[in-house]
C-alpha cells in the first residue's frame, strides 16, 4: 500500500513539479529576455563591431605599410639612379679633365721643345761667331808671323798645316 501511494503521489507531484518546471523555464527564458537577453546580444554585437573594426585597422595598416613600402622602394630606385647619373657625370668630367691635362702637357712639351730648338739655335749661332772671331785672329796671327819672316815653301806648309789643325780642334769643340 505504500508502494502504490508513493507511486499515486509520485505521479501527482510529477505532473504538478513538471507544470511548475515550464512555467518556471517560461519565466526565466521572459526574465532572461528582458534582462539578459539584450546586454548579452549587445555585448555580442560590439564584440563583432570590435572584431571588425580591429581587422578594418589591420587592413589599413597593411594597406599603409604596403604603400609605404612601396614609396621606399620607388625612393631607392631615384636614389641609385641618381647615384648612377652622378658616377657617369663624374667619370665624364674625370675624362674631359684628363683630356684638357693631356692637351696641356702636349702644348707645354711643344713650347720646351720649341724652346730647346731656339737655345741650340742661338748657341750655335754664338759658336760659329766665336769661331768666326777666332779664325780672324788666326788669320792676323798668321799673317803676322808671315810678314816676321820669310817664309821658305816647308815653312809655309807646315804654318798652313798647324792652322788647320788649330781649325779642325776648334769645329770639332
Amino acid at each position: 500500500m505504500n508502494n502504490s501511494l508513493i507511486v499515486a503521489s509520485s505521479g501527482q507531484t510529477t505532473l504538478s513539479t513538471i507544470l511548475f518546471v515550464i512555467v518556471s523555464f517560461i519565466i526565466l527564458l521572459l526574465a532572461l529576455k528582458k534582462f539578459a537577453w539584450g546586454p548579452v546580444v549587445n555585448m555580442m554585437q560590439e564584440r563583432q563591431d570590435k572584431i571588425a573594426n580591429d581587422i578594418d585597422n589591420a587592413e589599413k595598416s597593411r594597406n599603409e605599410a604596403s604603400s609605404l613600402l612601396q614609396q621606399r622602394e620607388d625612393d631607392l630606385r631615384k636614389a641609385r639612379t641618381e647615384a648612377q647619373g652622378i658616377i657617369a657625370q663624374a667619370k665624364e668630367t674625370a675624362e674631359n679633365s684628363a683630356h684638357a691635362i693631356l692637351i696641356d702637357a702636349e702644348k707645354h712639351a711643344k713650347q720646351m721643345k720649341k724652346q730647346a730648338e731656339e737655345d741650340i739655335k742661338n748657341e750655335r749661332n754664338r759658336m760659329l761667331e766665336d769661331a768666326k772671331h777666332e779664325i780672324a785672329d788666326l788669320s792676323i796671327e798668321i799673317a803676322s808671323k808671315i810678314l816676321k819672316k820669310e817664309l821658305s815653301p816647308e815653312t809655309h806648309q807646315d804654318l798652313i798645316k798647324s792652322s788647320i789643325e788649330k781649325l779642325g780642334v776648334i769645329e770639332d769643340d
